[in-house]
């Protein structure tokens, strides 16, 4: 795991870093959105292996440890971003204050928020009504977040009136925080009308899908009926995505059985299913193992690998990989594999090593590396990863490959951490260039910790 950040130079990026060095290698993957305070222009992304690379925990570990650092950031952020000490009535004035940089008085409408104040609500609605959009955008999410009874209603009327779409996402956003049903109503209207602008469309499907109640699912649920395009869908199957998969099963396997939809979308909304509940597992290892586009089975091997609920996943998936036809949908498996608690490996060692495609050999490599470390593994395996793998990765890390590989076959090399991984390491670090030298000599420093 990996985390950056964007706006906030409060040195959070080391406290992040020395927690995530605790956990181990991580690849530079898409990064997912830590939500503080929405709207405020302050960004934390806590990279979190979507395709390429898994960090390798345990299952207690990992899950643990992803939630924890994500809770901790996300409190820890807005504690510090919003504190401040200016009084009530210097934080008003500059908020009002049209001189004062954009950034900081779009924080300060949060600061306002948070201190709940009349005086605070009135210069709030000041700029609501007459502000510059991103301003007025950051106030109608605030007002969601604010103690007044009356803010659905505010927001309601300002997104029956307004036409900027950067100002209607604030009104969205505040209105699925406060989440009643009276404020959820009119954004399920405009997610059904077709009227309304696609993207708009899409930005309430997303949202309604972090609001978890009857009236959202039903929205959503709705949604799916209209023949909609397919990029609408699939914001409305993210959306359902986050619901629990009791409720949305059927849903799925109606959309993967329509045969007017494209294989594009399919995979989408299958891989969407990896953050559901362990009731998701069945679906996906039987799409994995049986859908006829490969596309969609690579999506539901990779949703089924890094479900939170799939360590104990090593056997279904092995044999999967044994009878799989296609070279991606294998890589995606054994990516799917290095989160498993038991890694099968010597059922599937010759395989891993014949593999011919350089993506496919470098996600077997790493899979055999982490099983390397499990109990039960043996001399053989390590003595063919050592003579037949090693040399491959090396040639990989120092060959005419994209970064994201060449880093992947460092990954393999230092989870590996045998004799021959080590001196690998070594040689690369002298003969690679300055971005693969300097994260193979990172990898041997950890590697040859104690």
């Amino acid at each position: 795991m990996l985390v950056s950040t964007s706006a906030v130079s409060y040195g959070k990026s080391l406290i992040v870093i020395a927690l995530l060095v605790f956990v181990g290698f991580v690849a530079w993957t898409p990064s997912k959105k830590i939500q503080f305070p929405a709207g405020s222009g302050q960004t934390a992304h806590l990279v979190v292996r979507r395709v390429d690379e898994p960090s390798h925990f345990s299952q207690t570990l990992g899950n643990a440890a992803i939630h924890y650092v994500t809770q901790y950031l996300q409190q820890k952020l807005e504690d510090e971003t919003l504190a401040t000490d200016l009084n009530p009535e210097q934080l008003i004035a500059r908020f009002l204050n049209e001189a004062t940089a954009m950034a900081v008085r779009k924080i300060d409408a949060w600061r306002l928020a948070k201190l709940a104040s009349p005086e605070a609500k009135a210069a709030l609605l000041q700029v609501l009504q007459f502000g510059p959009e991103v301003l007025r955008a950051a106030v109608a999410e605030a007002l969601g977040h604010g103690p007044w009874a009356d803010a659905s209603n505010i927001l309601k009327e300002l997104l029956a009136s307004e036409q900027n779409p950067v100002v209607l996402k604030g009104a969205i956003s505040g209105l699925a925080f406060i989440g009643t049903d009276d404020a959820i109503s009119p954004l399920t209207a405009l997610l059904l009308n077709e009227q309304t602008d696609a993207a708009i469309r899409k930005f309430i499907a997303l949202k309604l899908g972090d609001v978890q109640t009857g009236a959202a699912f039903e929205a959503l649920l709705n949604a799916t009926y209209l023949g909609l395009p397919e990029d609408i869908l699939q914001s409305v199957t993210a959306g359902l995505a986050k619901y629990p998969f009791e409720q949305t099963g059927d849903i799925y396997r109606k959309l993967l059985a329509d045969q007017q939809l494209s294989a594009l979308f399919k995979a989408e909304a299958t891989e969407a299913l990896a953050g559901a509940d362990k009731k998701a597992l069945p679906f996906l290892l039987e799409t994995a193992a049986h859908f006829p586009d490969a596309e969609v089975r690579a999506s539901a091997a990779w949703a089924a690998g890094f479900n939170p609920e799939s360590g104990h996943l090593g056997k279904q998936l092995s044999k999967l990989v044994q009878v799989e036809p296609d070279e991606e949908v294998r890589r995606r498996l054994y990516e799917a594999l290095m989160r498993q608690d038991a890694i099968p490996s010597q059922e599937l060692l010759a395989q891993a090593l014949a593999e011919n495609d350089p993506a496919t050999r470098v996600a077997a490599a790493n899979m055999l590396a982490i099983s390397l470390q499990q109990p039960g593994s043996d001399g053989i395996s390590q003595q063919r990863f050592n003579q037949e793998a090693v040399p491959d990765l090396v040639a990989t890390a120092l060959g005419d490959y994209n970064t994201n590989l060449r880093f992947r076959a460092v990954f393999a090399l230092a989870r590996a951490g045998t004799a021959d991984a080590k001196a690998a390491l070594a040689s690369i670090s002298r003969q690679g260039g300055p971005q693969i030298a300097e994260l193979a000599n990172s990898a041997l420093s950890q590697t040859n910790k104690p």
